[in-house]
């Protein structure tokens, strides 16, 4: 199943939990499948697109945008631990757009030494959060 956890790491909300036949992560080193019976591990996760495959089937049937946090694989069974999770459905592209603009403004602020203090890291990874919501809402499309 897949939680998405609030500021301080504390328990949010339960976002899916169900049977799948293989799912798609956005981990550290790329994109990365697992199917049923997959050998045990864990893995980075990274702002991305998550695919699942429900029951038996070898179509898509959901998106969630997540960002960074861990999944573990054992004994038939994935647990996704993330900051953050949102099913294509609720995502609203306009507003992630502006996000994504917001984030590269202050990136740029923060490369360059713009007005204010502007974390650099906090800027990245809000940029690569609103990137991975695009990328989720325009998969809609296809």
């Amino acid at each position: 199943y897949l939680k998405s956890r609030g500021l301080g790491d504390v328990y949010k909300r339960q976002v899916y939990e169900g049977a799948v036949a293989s799912t798609v992560l956005p981990a550290e080193g790329g994109y990365l499948g697992v199917w049923a019976n997959h050998a045990p591990m864990v893995a980075a996760l990274v702002p991305g697109m998550l695919t699942l495959y429900e029951g038996s089937s070898e179509v898509e049937t959901s998106h969630y945008a997540v960002s960074s946090g861990f999944a573990e694989v054992s004994g038939n069974k994935m647990i996704l631990l993330v900051d953050s999770a949102e099913l294509e459905s609720e995502i609203d592209a306009q507003r992630a757009e502006k996000a994504l603009e917001r984030a590269k403004e202050n990136l740029r602020k923060a490369l360059h030494g713009g007005e204010g203090e502007f974390d650099i890291e906090r800027a990245q990874r809000a940029k690569e959060r609103a990137e991975a919501r695009l990328h989720v809402a325009y998969s809609r499309g296809k």
